[in-house]
C-alpha cells in the first residue's frame, strides 16, 4: 500500500486536475499516449482495428503495432476512458507504473527466495520501481516505468526447473509474456537480453546443460503459444502498412553520458537541471544514481563477491552500464574518441530499434536486488524461522541460505518442494555465512542511508493543459466538419500535430488529421527507417515558415497548383486554423492566396475544401 501511496504524492499535481494539467517536462509524449487511449475505447465503441489507423497521418495511417498504443493498459482501461476521458486514464496508468512494478518486485524477491526478510525485498523493491530511471521514465512514458510484468516473468522462468506441470508453468509464461508485447516490447526484449547475460555468469559450465535440459520442454510450450497468438501482430508491425526497419539514425547515438553515472537526477532532491541539463534530458536519465551510490556499489559487491548471485547480478550490471554508453561515448555532453561496445550490436536486427541509453534501464533492477541481497545479509539480523516454506525454488538456483525453514505440510508435494528449495539455497550460497556484528550493520544502514536519501524523488511538475479551441471544445466542429473528413491544421509543423492530436481528442477521435506525433518509415529513404512525425508537403512547409516569421508571401500560380496536387493527396475535407496561433492572421492571408477566402467560425478559420 506504501508503494501506491508514493505514487500518487509523485503525481499529486496530476491528479489535483487531470483534465487541465499536464506533465512539463514532457507533454508530447503524454498527447500522444492520450491520443492512443482513446483509440482503444474507440475499439469498443466504433470497432475500430487496434493494429493500424488513418485517423492520424491521413492519408497513409499509422501502424499501431510499430508504435507504443500500450494495448495492455488501454484496453482493460478503456472504460476509465469513456466515462471520465484519456487525461484520467493517462493518469492511472502513469501512477500504475511505478507502484506496480516495485510491487512486483517485492514478490518476486521473497517468492523465489532471493532475499530471507520483508525488509530487504521491501527496499530492493522500492528502488526497482522508485529508483531514478524509473522516475525519469514516469515522465510521460508509463509503458517504459510499468515493468510490473518483468518480475513475473522472471519468477515464471525461475520455475522453469521445479517438478511440476510443464505445460502449465509454459503457459503461465506464455501469458505473461504476451501481455508484455503489448505494453512495451522493448522493455522485453531488454530482460531477455540481460536474463541471459545474468545466467552466462551465474551458472557453472557444469550447470548450464542440466538447467536447459530442465527449463526446455516448459520454454516450448511458452514458445509454441506466444509464437501461436503474437504472430499476426508481429507480422503486421514489421511488414504491414506503414511498418520500418530501424530508428532514425540520430537516435543510435542517444546514449548515456559517463558523466551522469556520479550525478543526481534532476528529480531527486538533490538534483541540479543546470550541471546536468546537456546529459540526456528529462525522459532519459537512466544512470544518474549519484555518487554516493557509485561508491557503495563495488563496496558491496565485494563484500558480497562470495555471494553468486551478488556477484552476477553486479557483473551484469557492469556491462550494461557499458553499452548504454552507445556507439560513441559521450562525456559531460560531447562525445569522446572512445567507441563503446553498443557499436557492434546497433545494426543488429532487434538491435537497431533500441535506444541505446535505455540498456541502462536494466540496470536499476539489477542494484535493487544487489540492495536488497545487502540488506538481508549485512544489515538486519537473519530470522530464526521462516514463516513460509520457500514453495518457489527456482531464482535459477539462487534461493540464499537460511536459517530454518519451516517443516513441511507432510505430503509427497511438500517434501519434494522442500527438497527442491534446499538443493537452490545450497547452489546459491557458495560459501556458510558469517554473523555480522552489531556494529558492522550499522555502518552498512548509514552507508546504505547516504547513498539513498540523496536519491528521494520530488513531484513530477505540471504545467496549465493549453485550452483546445471553443470550435472543437464545445462541439460546434460536428457542424462544420462531416462525419469522418480528413483536417489538416495549419500551419504546417511539429507544435501544430501536436495540437491536432489534442483537438482530436477532446472530439473522441471523429475525424481524420493529416500529420501529427508518430514512428512512420521515411519514404525517401529505401532501407524504410522510421522517422518522427510526418513528411511536410510544399504547401505545408510554405505555410509553416509564414506561421514563423509572420511574413505574407506574394504567391503564383504554380503555388496554388502545389496546394491544390497537396489537398488531392491529403484527401483533405477542412482546412482549420486557430486564432491563438502567434501569427494567425499572416498565415490566413497567405491561405486565402492558396484555398480561396476562408470562413471564421468562433475562434477559428475554416477553407473547405471542394472535390
Amino acid at each position: 500500500m506504501s508503494y501506491v501511496v508514493f505514487s500518487v504524492v509523485l503525481f499529486h499535481h496530476l491528479w489535483a486536475a487531470p483534465q487541465t494539467r499536464m506533465l512539463a517536462d514532457n507533454n508530447q509524449d503524454q498527447v500522444f499516449f492520450e491520443w492512443v487511449l482513446t483509440h482503444a475505447a474507440r475499439l469498443f465503441t466504433h470497432g475500430d482495428t487496434p493494429f493500424f489507423t488513418d485517423q492520424l497521418n491521413a492519408p497513409l495511417g499509422v501502424n499501431l503495432m510499430a508504435n507504443t498504443s500500450i494495448l495492455g493498459l488501454a484496453l482493460p482501461l478503456a472504460p476509465i476512458t469513456l466515462l471520465f476521458g484519456a487525461p484520467v486514464t493517462f493518469a492511472v496508468i502513469s501512477t500504475i507504473a511505478p507502484a506496480g512494478t516495485a510491487i512486483a518486485w517485492f514478490f518476486m524477491l521473497l517468492r523465489c527466495g532471493v532475499v530471507r526478510t520483508r525488509t530487504a525485498a521491501y527496499l530492493g523493491a522500492l528502488f526497482c520501481g522508485f529508483g531514478p530511471a524509473m522516475i525519469s521514465q514516469t515522465t510521460g512514458h508509463p509503458n517504459i516505468a510499468g515493468q510490473f510484468m518483468i518480475p513475473l516473468i522472471l519468477w515464471a522462468v525461475f520455475r522453469m526447473r521445479e517438478p511440476g506441470d510443464t505445460v502449465r508453468k509454459g503457459l503461465v509464461l506464455a501469458a505473461l509474456v504476451v501481455y508484455q508485447c503489448f505494453i512495451n516490447e522493448e522493455v522485453l526484449f531488454l530482460a531477455a537480453f540481460a536474463l541471459l547475460v545474468f545466467l552466462l555468469v551465474f551458472l557453472r559450465p557444469g550447470e548450464m546443460l542440466p538447467a536447459a535440459r530442465a527449463a526446455l520442454p516448459a520454454l516450448g510450450v511458452t514458445a509454441l503459444v506466444a509464437g501461436v497468438v503474437m504472430a499476426y501482430p508481429l507480422w503486421h508491425q514489421f511488414t504491414g502498412p506503414q511498418a520500418y526497419h530501424g530508428l532514425p539514425d540520430f537516435v543510435h547515438g542517444f546514449s548515456a553520458d559517463l558523466y551522469g553515472f556520479s550525478n543526481f537526477s534532476r528529480r531527486s532532491i538533490l538534483g541540479d537541471i543546470p550541471r546536468i541539463e546537456k546529459l540526456g534530458g528529462p525522459t532519459e536519465e537512466n544512470t544518474f544514481f549519484g555518487w554516493p551510490l557509485l561508491l557503495l556499489l563495488p563496496a558491496a559487491a565485494a563484500s558480497l563477491w562470495r555471494h553468486r548471485g551478488a556477484r552476477a547480478l553486479f557483473v551484469t550490471a557492469v556491462v550494461f552500464s557499458l553499452l548504454s554508453l552507445g556507439p560513441i561515448v559521450r562525456y559531460k555532453g560531447e562525445e569522446t574518441t572512445w567507441h563503446g561496445p553498443w557499436r557492434y550490436l546497433v545494426d543488429l536486427p532487434l538491435f537497431d530499434s533500441v535506444v541505446p541509453t535505455r540498456v541502462a534501464l536494466v540496470v536499476t533492477p539489477l542494484v535493487g536486488v544487489l540492495l536488497a541481497i545487502l540488506v538481508d545479509r549485512f544489515v538486519v539480523p537473519p530470522p530464526v524461522t521462516r514463516p513460509e516454506p520457500v514453495e518457489e525454488a527456482a531464482f535459477a538456483s539462487e534461493a540464499p541460505a537460511t536459517d530454518a525453514v519451516a517443516d513441511t505440510d507432510g505430503t509427497d508435494e511438500g517434501k519434494a518442494r522442500d527438497k527442491a528449495g534446499d538443493k537452490a539455497r545450497d547452489t546459491f550460497q557458495d560459501d556458510d555465512e558469517e554473523p555480522l556484528p552489531y556494529a558492522g550493520r550499522w555502518l552498512w544502514a548509514a552507508a546504505l542511508a547516504m547513498a539513498l536519501l540523496p536519491l528521494v524523488p520530488t513531484p513530477q511538475p505540471t504545467n496549465d493543459r493549453p485550452l483546445a479551441p471553443v470550435f472543437f471544445s464545445s462541439g460546434m466542429w460536428r457542424e462544420h466538419v462531416p462525419d469522418q473528413a480528413t483536417v489538416v491544421v495549419i500551419p504546417g509543423g511539429w507544435w501544430e500535430g501536436l495540437d491536432a492530436m489534442r483537438w482530436a481528442v477532446d472530439s473522441d477521435i471523429d475525424f481524420k488529421i493529416a500529420g501529427g506525433y508518430f514512428l512512420a518509415p521515411d519514404p525517401n529513404d529505401p532501407e524504410h527507417k522510421a522517422m518522427f512525425g510526418p513528411t511536410y508537403p510544399p504547401t505545408w512547409s510554405l505555410l509553416g515558415q509564414v506561421g514563423n516569421d509572420g511574413v505574407v508571401p506574394q504567391l503564383g500560380p504554380e503555388h496554388v497548383a502545389q496546394a491544390r496536387t497537396d489537398l488531392a493527396y491529403w484527401k483533405a475535407d477542412r482546412i482549420i486554423l486557430a486564432d491563438s496561433h502567434g501569427n494567425s492572421d499572416a498565415v490566413r492571408q497567405t491561405a486565402d492566396q492558396l484555398f480561396g477566402p476562408g470562413e471564421h467560425i468562433a475562434d477559428v478559420w475554416v477553407w473547405k475544401v471542394q472535390h
